[in-house]
């Protein structure tokens, strides 16, 4: 018995990294990518798969200084760190704070916990229709841009009389089509 001990440590190795590369593996990672025709556009990739989610093409925000290529560069870590803490299934649209001035607010698509923004994804104006581009975003980033998502994945909470709230599901980006 005492011959097969020194095959111990390179076996749990073996193991050890055999799992580690299947963790990895289920890893969502979305990345703002500049394309060659020089559109910013959010991808998300998941083992083996990317897909553009995102084309950065709104030029509404360019005034305020936040062109494109700007607006793909600091919403896409917002889609990773909330896709991360577990809040980017839950999407709701409200008022932010200005992070520079608490006195300023910033109608928003945000996640959500409970009935309060917890992560600002999406500046928008004050002119936009906040539910439309809610479900259109959702629409996004469930993988069918090309209509409005199913109205059951979006509901305002009757309880609370809060703001419409939509489920976001970021696998369906993934589905064979």
């Amino acid at each position: 018995m005492k011959s097969y001990q020194w095959l111990l440590f390179p076996t749990l190795l073996i193991l050890n990294l055999t799992l580690t590369a299947c963790q990895k593996s289920e890893e969502v990672v979305f990345s703002c990518e500049t394309e060659g025709n020089g559109e910013s556009v959010t991808k998300v990739k998941y083992q083996d798969k990317t897909r553009d989610l995102i084309e950065w093409k709104r030029t509404n925000f360019v005034k305020a200084g936040f062109p494109p290529q700007r607006r793909c560069d600091e919403v896409t870590p917002k889609l990773q760190t909330a896709y991360n803490n577990g809040t980017l299934k839950d999407l709701t649209w409200g008022y932010s704070e200005a992070e520079n001035d608490p006195n300023k607010r910033f109608k928003s698509l945000c996640t959500t916990t409970g009935k309060d923004c917890h992560t600002l994804i999406l500046t928008l104006l004050e002119s936009d229709d906040s539910n439309k581009e809610l479900k259109a975003f959702t629409a996004v980033l469930n993988g069918d841009a090309s209509k409005e998502y199913e109205a059951s994945s979006c509901a305002a909470p009757k309880q609370t009389g809060g703001n419409l709230t939509c489920t976001v599901d970021i696998f369906k980006v993934f589905e064979d089509k």
